[in-house]
């Protein structure tokens, strides 16, 4: 009896290894005509993102092709597959039948983003048990497969930053305008990733030690010196200042003034990358470097720098007014201020901005050292700001600089053409002992260099505050920040003639507290508004404080008791 229970046990006990073996087998033995070819999946390498301290603000966005066959969908289970692919996919039923029934081959079904990836993957198990796929002659069973496919670049924040930001262009695979073509090296995808080794019956590779990995080489990541919220406040307050003004077009950037980082450059002329209106590629200029323009008066304090540099002026020295209106013999029309002064002193040239004033000092350099000096403050050359396509401008001869009718009115800002970035780059030597900066709006290394002695600097500070205190730029005063800056306002130049009702007005100065130093400019193209609100002590000076006031709000500047 007890031999005849082993025997049992012994039977049984082999049954279920037989059973267990044959299990084993169907699991991993290949099906009849299996080919266990080598497969290879291209993994797409991505651009790098752009980014503020907190926010990305251009970045890219993985896109994935879904490839299937139709044929190996089961015919009566098409419904079936287009209910549940469209409920994981969120692409329509009617889209999906029209992309699919008739057509032959692995076709292309959709391209989706990594979330809808996980979404199809997770579907797929659900359609293997449900059996919606066939098995395919060499065993494998069929089914979409996904790859990865490429990428969108994606900009989160609209309009902001543009066209400073620039956009990818994915037809041509490259930035196109701004930061996105600067530093397009930088930032480029530079190697897809590959896999390579046996496939197994569902088609998926084996990673054995046959297969072979190589990751993708992604793009570059840019961080920018640009406070985000600072740049948007000071976006939409151009966009105010615009209208109000009727001009064609309203910059500003603030500029820390010792690193030369760009925390803002902002234009009231802006687009969305990811969807371009006709009506808006004009706006794709970058007019802080590609609108050479004639400053007006914002080039006096320059002129009176370089008198300084070469020991021609002194600043409490008295200069001759002539009640507002001179003309000399050289001249076929008087020079005229708006303010008539019988004296003033040199400082008050700039104080109140005296043509008469600034001519009859700058007839004191030579041609030669007027045109030395204003290439010395980065005129009639490129900034080197990390933006692509500037224009330098120009500076007259030294042949017309030696007479004095170009010599004195490129000192009050006519006949020199400039541009609004060299204007900010030029100013901020005056906040920074005289140290010129070149401009950076990525977090990049800058370049500086002495241009004016630390001496010279602190006077034309002065100078500049005066301004502020009690000349044309009395409406950038703010209590408790030292602010200082100089006005400009200059016919526009179009058609062989000045306009006498179109103006560009400008306002170059600093926002400083104990512990932190900003210069600032604010330019206004093209204004229309009525006398006497297109002086720019009426338009670009009131929105220089405004961009203050900001800041202070933005706990980027302090407010001091007792300035």
């Amino acid at each position: 009896m007890n031999y005849r229970l082993l025997f049992i046990f012994i039977s049984f006990f082999i049954f279920l290894a037989l059973l267990y073996g044959v299990f084993i087998f169907f699991s991993i033995a290949k099906p009849l005509h299996y080919k266990n070819p080598i497969i290879e999946v291209k993994e797409s390498a991505i651009r790098g993102s752009i980014y503020t301290e907190y926010y990305k603000i251009a970045k890219s966005k993985k896109l994935y092709g879904v490839y299937l066959n139709p044929s190996y969908i089961d015919p009566k289970k098409k419904e079936l597959f287009y209910k549940l692919f469209s409920i994981y996919s969120n692409i329509p039923v009617n889209d999906l039948k029209e992309k699919i029934e008739g057509k032959k081959g692995n076709i292309l079904i959709a391209k989706v983003d990594l979330k809808t990836k996980q979404n199809l993957i997770y579907l797929r198990k659900i359609l293997d048990k449900k059996r919606v796929f066939l098995t395919a002659e060499n065993g494998i069973r069929v089914g979409y497969g996904i790859v990865s496919l490429d990428f969108d670049r994606v900009y989160p924040y609209g309009d902001t930053l543009e066209p400073i930001l620039g956009r990818y262009k994915k037809d041509e695979r490259k930035g196109d305008n701004g930061l996105e073509e600067y530093y397009n090296e930088l930032l480029r995808a530079k190697q897809d990733g590959i896999k390579i080794g046996y496939r197994d019956v569902f088609g998926n590779i084996i990673y054995d030690g046959n297969a072979v990995i190589r990751q993708p080489k992604n793009g570059n990541n840019l961080k920018l010196n640009i406070n985000l919220l600072l740049q948007r406040k000071i976006e939409k307050l151009l966009d105010i200042q615009k209208e109000k003004f009727k001009a064609k077009e309203v910059i500003a950037a603030v500029m820390d003034s010792k690193s030369g980082k760009i925390l803002a450059i902002a234009t009231s002329n802006r687009y969305n990358p990811e969807h371009i209106a006709v009506n808006e590629v004009k706006n794709m200029k970058i007019s802080a470097i590609r609108e050479i323009y004639e400053p007006g008066s914002v080039m006096k304090p320059i002129a009176f720098a370089i008198l300084l540099e070469n020991n021609l002026v002194n600043p409490y020295e008295v200069i001759k007014g002539y009640n507002g209106k001179w003309k000399p013999k050289w001249r076929k029309e008087p020079i005229v201020d708006d303010k008539p002064f019988k004296w003033l002193s040199a400082e008050d040239v700039i104080v109140y901005s005296s043509n008469i004033g600034i001519s009859q000092l700058v007839l004191r350099l030579s041609g030669n050292k007027f045109k030395k000096g204003l290439e010395k403050f980065g005129f009639s050359k490129k900034s080197g700001i990390d933006l692509p396509y500037e224009l330098k401008g120009r500076i007259r001869s030294v042949r017309l600089l030696n007479y004095p009718v170009f010599k004195t009115t490129t000192s009050y800002g006519y006949g020199i053409e400039v541009n609004f970035i060299q204007l900010l780059k030029a100013y901020n030597a005056f906040n920074n002992n005289g140290i010129e900066v070149t401009p950076r709006i990525a977090d990049m290394p800058t370049y500086s260099k002495q241009v004016i002695s630390p001496k010279n600097a602190i006077i034309m500070l002065k100078i500049l505050r005066k301004v502020v205190l009690k000349g044309t730029g009395k409406k950038a005063f703010v209590k408790g920040i030292f602010t200082a800056g100089k006005t400009g306002t200059a016919y526009v130049y179009k058609n062989g003639k000045y306009h006498k009702d179109i103006y560009n007005t400008s306002f170059f100065g600093f926002a400083n507290d104990k512990n932190h130093k900003y210069t600032i400019g604010v330019t206004f193209f093209d204004v229309k508004a009525k006398w006497p609100n297109y002086f720019a002590s009426n338009s670009a000076v009131p929105t220089f404080k405004k961009i203050v006031d900001i800041m202070i709000n933005e706990n980027l500047l302090k407010v001091e008791n007792g300035e």
